[in-house]
């Protein structure tokens, strides 16, 4: 360019040709898309709106159900529901009610988020458009179920199978038992407090237990003997005191669970026995461990009694007295005046001494000792609710507690035990050998004074009650019937093969185990142990009380199942999922013992 020519003006900001392709490309599809969308008002009722949405979406399910057929969908699902069935065999527990309502939450939140988005999307709908979009998700949510839930369903399997056998390793097993024992503090203190609004709602109506449960004579056997003798002005008294109780257990139940906030001091289990003196007290302490004996027989029995529950305890089950960490064996005798009864009150075992009118011929056996501070063992190691049939096992696990600590004191094998519990507790004039028959149920008295043992030995004629806490002394004949017929089998000493099975089934079963399901545990624990050769007398002792055994139910976490709806062909159609669940027959639980 010659010096002096003027410079060609270039404008900088004049879009390129290319620019202007790329913005005519945008405004035709913004223009497209517009287009496409219905951009009619939405009705402006939000009731109509998910009326409607509910109506089209239902209509969409043919097509959700289309769509979640696609195979580029299948190893997703698969991938997710591994995920998820490796993360609740981690994380919650093997049963009871935390893990129950983990699992149920979790499905909760995998059904509602869909549903929620579903409705929300309708109520702020402005177009029709919106509401396309939100009946889209509702069609690809419940159409998709059928097929997700089949494919995300083994994934959670294959998930659960891989982390189960990762987790079987030893170097995982402080994990599990660090787990298991948080879970069931838990359990505990949320079955306490689901307790305490049912007790509250069934004294409203009337329809709660009015004798004490705690006690080793039951509510029924009670009310059949008062009702057969009316005029047994000393058996009416002492009944009445027996409902007096409920207040006394809740008060000893306090101080100990306000001592237990204190820091813990280990201890040896060290014996203490209190002469309460004819009144209702704790008493005056008259024996402390390592003191000669007082002369007093019942003193001296409540002293020995416990010596052979401790003993039993530590040798045979490694377990430092009640609590497992020491705690003191205190026991009362010459409670109450003419106290029918003898029973565990969460802090030391007291026994009654019945009156000249009375039926019974002493409370003061090492049978009925074991029994009742097994419920302790219980409490602290499973916290089994005492309601319906988790309360019938909790029952079953005390006399199972008492016969083992029976046979162990005399070294008695299990082929010539009695199994009785409270044998020769009725007096002389009564038709009765015991006040129940483990073996035989149903069996353990008839008398026109007392009534008749009323225990089923059967599944078949289990008793369906309000009573007693749904029949927890009742009903507890049909797994003590499977408990003595498989000791009976397998032979040699009760407490040693089949007493661990079923230690360790309790511990494992979690805090709500309907009979099937323990049955099941007891099962799994003989495997585990070693004992796979018992299995078939097992079944067989299971199956002679009418017992299937059950794995845990769909409400935990082996057997639950995620279902995820699939991702549709509509952009409002996130991913969705569900999750089905079988309800818990024995909801209705109690920890009262």
């Amino acid at each position: 360019m010659a010096e002096g020519d003027e410079k060609p003006v270039v404008n900088e900001n004049k879009p390129t040709e290319a620019q202007v392709g790329l913005s005519q490309q945008i405004m035709a599809g913004a223009i497209a898309d517009t287009q496409s969308k219905d951009l009619r008002a939405a009705p402006e009722s939000a009731l109509t709106r998910m009326a409607d949405v509910t109506v089209d979406g239902i209509k969409k399910i043919p097509e959700g159900f289309k769509h979640s057929l696609d195979p580029s969908l299948i190893l997703p699902n698969v991938a997710i529901g591994a995920a998820i069935g490796a993360g609740m065999k981690l994380i919650l527990p093997k049963s009871g009610p935390v893990g129950a309502i983990a699992s149920v939450a979790l499905g909760g939140y995998f059904i509602g988020k869909p549903l929620v988005e579903t409705y929300h999307g309708a109520y702020v709908a402005r177009t029709m458009d919106d509401m396309n979009n939100a009946s889209s998700l509702l069609g690809e949510t419940l159409g998709g179920m059928p097929v997700t839930m089949v494919e995300a369903g083994i994934g959670a399997k294959l998930g659960s199978m891989a982390m189960g056998k990762a987790l079987s390793v030893e170097a995982a097993q402080p994990f599990m038992n660090w787990k298991a024992h948080a879970y069931r503090g838990l359990d505990a203190k949320l079955m306490r407090g689901v307790e305490s609004a049912k007790t509250l709602s069934l004294n409203a109506m009337g329809l709660e237990s009015k004798v004490y449960r705690h006690g080793f004579i039951p509510e029924h056997v009670f009310d059949e003997i008062a009702a057969r003798q009316p005029n047994n002005t000393e058996f009416l008294k002492t009944v009445e005191a027996n409902r007096r109780l409920n207040t006394l257990v809740r008060q000893a139940r306090e101080a100990r669970q306000a001592e237990a906030a204190k820091p813990a001091q280990e201890g040896v289990g060290a014996r203490e026995v209190f002469d309460a003196q004819g009144k209702e007290v704790d008493g005056v302490l008259v024996r402390s461990e390592g003191q000669k004996p007082t002369g007093n027989s019942e003193v001296d029995l409540a002293y020995d009694f416990t010596g052979a529950i401790r003993q039993f305890y530590k040798e045979v089950h490694g377990r430092n007295s009640i609590d497992g960490k020491g705690m003191k064996m205190q026991s009362t005798v010459n409670y109450g005046e003419n106290f029918e009864n003898a029973f565990w009150n969460g802090i030391r075992m007291t026994y009654g001494k019945p009156g000249p009118q009375s039926p019974f011929r002493t409370f003061m056996q090492r049978v009925i000792a074991g029994h009742e501070v097994t419920h302790g063992v219980t409490e602290f190691e499973a916290g089994t609710v005492y309601r319906n049939q988790p309360g019938a096992l909790n029952e079953h696990f005390s006399d199972v507690g008492g016969a083992l600590i029976d046979m162990y004191a005399d070294k008695i094998p299990a082929g010539q035990y009695h199994w009785l519990v409270g044998k020769g507790i009725w007096k002389d004039n009564v038709a009765g050998e015991a006040l129940r028959n483990m073996k035989k149920p149903g069996t353990a008295y008839d008398d026109p004074s007392i009534g008749k043992d009323i225990q089923p030995a059967h599944m078949k004629d289990y008793n369906k009650t309000p009573r007693d806490n749904g029949g927890v002394h009742i009903n507890s004949g049909i797994p003590n019937r499977a408990f003595s017929e498989f000791a009976s089998a397998v032979g040699g000493n009760a407490w040693e093969a089949p007493g661990h099975i079923w230690f360790e089934a309790r511990a494992r079963a979690g805090s709500t185990p309907s009979f099937s399901q323990f049955a099941f545990e007891t099962i799994d624990a003989a495997k585990r142990l070693g004992h796979t050769d018992l299995v078939p007398k097992l079944e067989k002792a299971w199956a002679d009380a009418g017992v299937k055994p059950t794995e845990t139910p769909a409400l935990h976490h082996r057997n639950f199942v995620p279902m995820f709806s699939t991702f549709g062909g509509t952009p409002a159609a996130d991913a969705g999922a569900a999750v089905t669940v079988i309800p818990n027959a024995n909801a209705e639980v109690r920890t009262n013992r």
